[in-house]
């Protein structure tokens, strides 16, 4: 096998098993803050959205400094401290005794962690530019198929075996993460070699390149909203009816119903990408999900609610791999790994802020996000038209 392609499938599997293994946990960290003693609806949505947002806040705003660490000492070395320190962190959340305890496990993960830009580094380290929207869809591929089978075993993993317990599951897949990569991924060239590479390129270099703050913008925006439900979804699905007991197992199914729309978008919307303009598609995609997210506050049951959650992965689901297209198809090769660290820090970023921001939207209502969501889509998708519009004249190849 081709050294490029063997990286690729090594990491897309350690990107896999990472990932399910959070999405056993972190839907149901709510449910968790309640056993750790906080009351109140707003209270344990406030801690959610702080506990769940920190640790991809950190990694966000790291992961420009984990894609440079990356070129200049070994990504399969940086891969390696993560997930250590992921197997330790999850399993000592097992035992947390307060939220500011889980709190600060979660800071340690946040500061040590890194696995989502550098998956993308690793995988795209070796890959030929043609081969660079593949090897980013297949790693978010594994990402949104992770959270498509995560949520609804951890929901059952937590109604029989517990919460805490469910934690060392997920720190033991981690172990078998830090097995595959140790074991399967091969260091391209020297570390000397990767260190002159670096040092050709950057922070500033990568920025100033056309039309990358913009994108940078909107990967924040469209992974804020995706990521914005979380801290709120079981207190909303108990609002709708769900009998306590079966709350954990409910919101599992409806994360990864979302999920399986969403990776079925992303596939969908990749392929077509090849043929018409992934701007325009992508502009599609945020109307499609305005359109759908906005009666999720209004939804009189949990079947209306599981339908619109359905109907909102199939429409925007691939708007962030569509965003990852249109960074790979702006940055030359040279470039890519720390552009990537800045893509996936964007993202990050948004993800991270979503679920605080979430949290204290309860205090106006505990449905105000989805309005919020709505609108942000509806923004977005009018100012990239008006990009579209004015850049048709000059005819942006990889954009319009």
């Amino acid at each position: 096998m081709e050294p490029w392609r063997r990286n690729l499938y090594v990491t897309v599997a350690m990107v896999f098993v990472v990932f399910l293994g959070f999405a056993f946990v972190l839907p149901f960290i709510p449910l968790y803050v309640r056993e750790l003693g906080v009351e109140g609806e707003e209270r344990v949505a406030l801690w959610s959205g702080v506990i769940i947002g920190i640790a991809p806040l950190l990694a966000g705003l790291l992961a420009p400094v984990w894609g440079r660490w990356a070129d200049r000492f070994g990504a399969k070395r940086m891969a390696l401290r993560a997930l250590v320190a992921y197997v330790v962190l999850l399993a000592l959340s097992a035992f947390a005794r307060t939220p500011l305890e889980l709190l600060l496990l979660r800071v340690g993960i946040g500061l040590t962690g890194g696995i989502g830009p550098l998956g993308l580094a690793m995988a795209t380290s070796l890959a030929p530019r043609e081969q660079t929207g593949r090897a980013v869809g297949l790693v978010q591929s594994a990402q949104i198929l992770s959270a498509a089978v995560g949520p609804f075993a951890g929901g059952l993993l937590a109604d029989v075996i517990g919460i805490r317990r469910t934690f060392l599951v997920t720190a033991l897949f981690c172990g078998v993460a830090l097995a595959v990569i140790m074991w399967g991924y091969r260091e391209p060239g020297s570390v000397a070699e990767a260190r002159g590479h670096a040092e050709q390129m950057s922070f500033r270099e990568v920025l100033t390149l056309p039309r990358v703050l913009p994108l940078l913008l909107v990967l924040f925006l469209v992974n804020f909203i995706s990521r914005s439900f979380t801290p709120i979804l079981p207190l909303h699905l108990e609002r709708l009816g769900v009998a306590p007991e079966r709350l954990a197992v409910s919101t599992g199914i409806v994360i990864s119903v979302f999920s399986v729309m969403a990776a079925l978008s992303s596939a969908l919307l990749g392929g077509l990408s090849r043929r018409a303009s992934p701007l325009l598609l992508l502009i599609a995609s945020l109307l499609g999900g305005a359109a759908t997210v906005l009666p999720m506050a209004l939804a009189p049951s949990f079947g209306a609610f599981l339908a619109l959650a359905t109907l909102l992965g199939l429409a925007s689901g691939g708007a962030l791999t569509l965003c990852y297209t249109i960074g790979g198809l702006l940055v030359p090769g040279e470039r890519r790994t720390t552009a990537f660290g800045f893509f996936s820090g964007a993202a990050l970023f948004g993800g991270a802020i979503s679920p605080s921001v979430a949290g204290l939207m309860t205090h106006v209502d505990l449905r105000a996000i989805y309005v919020v969501d709505a609108a942000l889509y509806l923004l977005l998708a009018g100012a990239l038209a008006l990009q579209m519009r004015r850049e048709r004249p000059r005819s942006a190849a990889p954009l319009g």
